[in-house]
C-alpha cells in the first residue's frame, strides 16, 4: 500500500461558504477540500476522512449510501467530484454513522483506520505491456540486488501542507504520466550458486547493470532473451544506451512514457522514451544520497539523458504553485490536453535522513477527467 495512503480519525481544519450552494460548505481536512452538509459540521469535529482512490467494503457502503440515496459509488470507489462547481475530494464520515461497527471514543485521534475498517486503495489492473513480458509476467521476481532500491513514490501535499514555506527555495517540475523505471550500476551481488562460482574464480565484475520497473528488477528474470530482455523497460533503456551513460555508484529513476503505457498520454511519441527525474549515489560507507535538482539537471545535461521539464525555480509561493498544476502538459509537443501534476522540490535541503524534501500535486482538472488512468 502506498505510503501516503491513510483513513484518519482526524478533525475538520477549517469551513468557508461554499459558492452558489447555500445548503454546502467547504470543509478542510489536513489540505484536501471536501463539500460537506451546512450545519453538520464544526472546525474541531472528529471525523473519519476517506481520501479519494479508496474502495468502501460493502458494510461501510450499504450504511453510508441507502438504497433511495441520489449518489451512488461506481465499484464502491470514492473519486473526486464535483458539486455546485466546487471540487470535493474524498468523504468525510460522521463517527456516529460508524457506531454499529466501531465505537471511536476509545480510538486516539489521527489513528489510521483503513485496515480495521477494511478500506482499501483503489489498484488499477497492470497496463497490457506489462502482462506482455515474457517467462509469465510481473509474478515471477529475480533475485534483487539490495542496493537496487525501489523509488517509493511522493506524498502528495495535500497530506503535507507545512514542509515547504513561503519564499523556500524550490524547483518544480511537470509530473508525467507514465510507468516508474530505474537503472544502475551497483556492486556485484552473488546470490545463485553460479555467480558464487564466477565470484570465486574472478570471472565477475564488481559492478553490475541492473534495471527494472519500480518494483521488479528485471534484467536476470527467466523467460527473457538476452540481457535487456523483451520488455518495454529493456528495450526503452537500451535504445538510448543507459549502461554506458552511468557510472559504477550511479541509479536513475525516471518515466517512461509514449504510446500503450498510459491510455491518452502518449504525449504524441510513436516511441518509448525514458524521462529521467532523479539520480541516487552510492557513497563508500554504503549509504546512498539523492542529487539536488540542479545537479540532476547537470547530470542530465553531461550524460545525455531527457529530463522532465522545469516549470518553475524560485521562492515557493503556494498560490503559483497551484496555478502551476493546470493547463496542458509541457512535454514534448504538449499535446496532452490535461497536466497531471507537479512535483515541488527543495532546491538546497534534505531532511534530518538524508532524503530529498518532494511533494507531489496532482491536478484537480486531471483527476475530474473521466477519460483519466489509474497511476498518479
Amino acid at each position: 500500500m502506498p505510503s501516503d495512503y491513510k483513513v484518519p480519525y482526524t478533525t475538520i481544519l477549517d469551513i468557508q461558504p461554499c459558492p452558489n450552494a447555500d445548503r454546502l460548505v467547504l470543509g478542510t481536512i489536513y489540505g484536501w477540500q471536501v463539500v460537506l452538509p451546512k450545519d453538520k459540521f464544526q472546525i474541531g469535529s472528529k471525523v473519519v476522512y476517506v481520501p479519494i482512490d479508496s474502495v468502501l467494503p460493502k458494510n461501510i457502503e450499504d450504511i453510508l449510501f441507502k438504497p433511495d440515496s441520489k449518489v451512488k459509488l461506481n465499484k464502491s470507489r470514492i473519486r473526486q467530484i464535483r458539486l455546485r462547481g466546487s471540487v470535493s475530494q474524498g468523504m468525510v464520515i460522521d463517527p456516529a454513522e460508524l457506531s454499529s461497527i466501531i465505537n471511536l471514543d476509545k480510538i486516539p485521534l489521527e489513528t489510521d483506520l483503513s485496515a480495521i475498517l477494511n478500506i482499501s486503495k483503489y489498484e488499477p489492473p497492470p497496463p497490457k505491456f506489462q502482462s506482455s513480458m515474457g517467462g509469465g509476467g510481473c509474478k515471477i521476481r529475480a533475485l534483487e540486488n539490495a542496493a537496487f532500491h525501489q523509488y517509493n513514490g511522493l506524498l502528495n501535499i495535500k497530506w503535507n501542507t507545512t514542509m515547504f514555506k513561503e519564499g523556500d527555495d524550490v524547483v518544480i517540475q511537470c509530473k508525467l504520466h507514465g510507468t516508474n523505471a530505474r537503472a544502475g550500476k551497483l556492486p556485484y551481488v552473488a546470490n545463485t550458486l553460479w555467480k558464487k562460482i564466477k565470484k570465486a574464480l574472478k570471472l565477475v565484475p564488481a559492478f553490475e547493470f541492473c534495471y527494472g520497473s519500480n518494483r521488479v528488477q528485471l534484467q536476470e528474470r527467466s523467460g527473457y532473451t538476452g540481457f535487456y530482455g523483451t520488455d518495454v523497460y529493456g528495450q526503452t533503456l537500451k535504445s538510448i544506451d543507459t549502461e554506458s551513460k552511468i557510472k559504477d555508484g550511479e541509479t536513475v529513476f525516471g518515466e517512461i512514457v509514449g504510446p500503450g503505457i498510459q491510455k491518452g498520454y502518449s504525449y504524441g511519441l510513436k516511441e518509448h522514451r525514458f524521462v529521467l527525474f532523479d539520480v541516487k549515489i552510492l557513497n563508500p560507507d554504503g549509504s546512498q544520497t539523492w542529487l539536488l535538482p540542479d545537479e540532476v539537471e547537470a547530470f542530465a545535461k553531461e550524460r545525455g539523458f531527457e529530463m522532465v521539464p522545469i516549470l518553475y525555480k524560485g521562492p515557493y509561493n503556494k498560490e503559483l504553485a497551484y496555478q502551476l498544476t493546470k493547463g496542458s502538459s509541457e512535454y514534448n509537443d504538449k499535446s496532452e490536453k490535461v497536466r497531471e501534476g507537479i512535483v515541488i522540490k527543495s532546491a538546497k535541503k534534505y531532511d534530518i535522513d538524508g532524503n530529498k524534501q518532494a511533494l507531489k500535486w496532482v491536478s484537480e482538472d486531471y483527476l475530474n477527467d473521466p477519460t483519466n488512468t489509474d497511476e498518479h
